[in-house]
């Protein structure tokens, strides 16, 4: 049977040397979230202007009275916006989600280091 690394707590001044168990398996987090490659930045703004672009001349050329084109302008920007708003949110309740199970999963190791300190 190989060692396990040991387990350490969400608190940085309290740590265990207990090594992992079977029953620890799958209850790994997530510590940092990971980071997007320069190229990927750059291709996701040359894309998003890419679009917009096609969308401001898809709107200039169409046959249509400037009033139909003006209409057409202020949902795309509208558009946008609600696009921006709805990934941030979504994000933003991500990042909550993820906070508050790392405080309780602290709080539930910090209860079982205890009766585990008491019983021993």
């Amino acid at each position: 049977m190989t060692t396990r690394p040991a387990r350490t707590n969400f608190s940085s001044s309290m740590r265990s040397t207990e090594p992992l168990t079977p029953r620890d398996q799958g209850t790994f987090i997530m510590s940092t979230a990971t980071k997007n490659t320069p190229a990927w930045l750059t291709f996701t703004y040359i894309f998003f202007g890419f679009a917009v672009g096609m969308m401001v001349l898809g709107i200039w050329a169409i046959p249509a009275d400037l009033w139909i084109k003006g209409y057409l302008s202020m949902a795309t920007v509208s558009m946008l916006g609600a696009a921006f708003t709805l990934a941030k949110t979504v994000r933003d309740e991500q990042e909550a989600k993820r906070f508050a199970n790392r405080i309780e999963d602290a709080k539930a190791e910090r209860l079982l280091m205890e009766v585990g300190r008491v019983s021993a």
